[in-house]
C-alpha cells in the first residue's frame, strides 16, 4: 500500500510540476477562448457543447473511483465528492445553456485539451476519495475542515453569481460586448475566474490531499493567465474602464 501511495504520490508531482510550467507558457501565450477564439485555430464548434463534453469527464471519473474503490465511504467523502459534483454538474448541465449566444464557438483543441485536463483531475481526486482519504470522525470540528468548506461556498457564490451577471449583461441576440458593472466587477476584471479560484483553494485546504491541492495549482495556472488577459482586452476595448479595477487581486494586481 504504501508503495502504490508513493507511486501515486510521484504521479501527482509530475502533474504539478506541469501545471507550474503550463502557469509560466500562458503569460507568453494566449488561449483562443471565449472572448479571445481566433477561426484560425483550427475546426470549431458549438460552444454549448463543448462544454458539455468537456466538462462532463470530471463528473463521470470522481464517481466511478469513489464508487469502485474499496477505500473509506463515510460522511467526509462523500461529502466531498457531492461537493465536486455539485459544481461541475452545474458546469456540464445547468451554465452551458444558460448561455444567450447561440452562435459562439469554441476551438476543438481547446474542447479536447480540457478534456484531458479533466480526465486527469478527475482520475487523481477519484483515486483518492476512493481508495486513500481516511478522516478522524471529528474532522468537522478541525479548523481546515471549517475554513476550507466557508471559501468553497464564498467562491462558488461569487462564481456563480458573476456568471448571472455576464450571461445577462446582453439581451438575447445582441453580440456586442457591454462592460460589466456593480459589485465585485468595480474592483477586478473577472470574479468569475477570481470566484472558482477561492472555491477550489477552499476545497483543497478542506480536504487536505495531495491530489486536490494538485487540482487548485492548475486551477490557478488556468485562470490566472487568462484573468490577465481579460484584463488587457478590456482596457483596449473600453475606453471608460474604470482605472480602480485590477487584473485578480482587488486593489493591488
Amino acid at each position: 500500500m504504501e508503495t502504490i501511495l508513493d507511486n501515486f504520490n510521484g504521479m501527482l508531482w509530475v502533474w504539478i510540476t506541469i501545471a507550474v510550467v503550463t502557469f509560466i507558457t500562458l503569460f507568453f501565450i494566449k488561449v483562443p477562448f471565449g472572448r479571445h477564439v481566433r477561426k484560425d485555430f483550427g475546426p470549431l464548434m458549438s460552444n454549448k457543447w463543448g462544454w458539455v463534453i468537456m466538462e462532463f469527464p470530471s463528473i463521470a471519473l470522481i464517481c466511478l473511483f469513489y464508487f469502485l474503490g474499496n477505500g473509506q465511504k463515510d460522511a467526509y467523502t462523500t461529502f466531498f465528492v457531492a461537493l465536486w459534483v455539485f459544481h461541475y454538474f452545474n458546469r456540464t448541465f445547468i451554465f452551458p445553456f444558460r448561455l444567450r449566444d447561440t452562435n459562439k464557438k469554441i476551438p476543438v483543441a481547446i474542447v479536447l485539451s480540457a478534456i484531458f485536463f479533466n480526465l486527469m483531475n478527475g482520475s487523481t481526486n477519484g483515486i483518492y476519495f476512493g481508495y486513500l482519504a481516511d478522516y478522524p470522525a471529528q474532522y468537522y470540528l478541525d479548523p481546515r475542515f471549517i475554513v476550507g468548506v466557508g471559501l468553497f461556498f464564498i467562491g462558488w457564490s461569487i462564481n456563480f453569481w458573476a456568471d448571472h451577471r455576464l450571461i445577462h449583461l446582453r439581451k438575447p441576440g445582441e453580440t456586442t460586448y457591454v462592460l460589466p458593472k456593480g459589485g465585485l466587477f468595480e474592483y477586478v476584471a473577472s470574479p468569475n475566474l477570481f470566484g472558482e479560484i477561492i472555491e477550489w483553494i477552499g476545497f483543497a485546504i478542506a480536504v487536505n490531499s495531495l491530489a486536490t491541492w494538485g487540482f487548485a495549482i492548475w486551477t490557478c495556472a488556468n485562470l490566472i493567465p487568462r484573468c490577465r488577459d481579460h484584463y488587457r482586452w478590456s482596457v483596449a476595448k473600453f475606453e471608460n474602464y474604470p482605472t480602480q479595477r485590477k487584473i485578480l487581486i482587488p486593489f493591488i494586481w
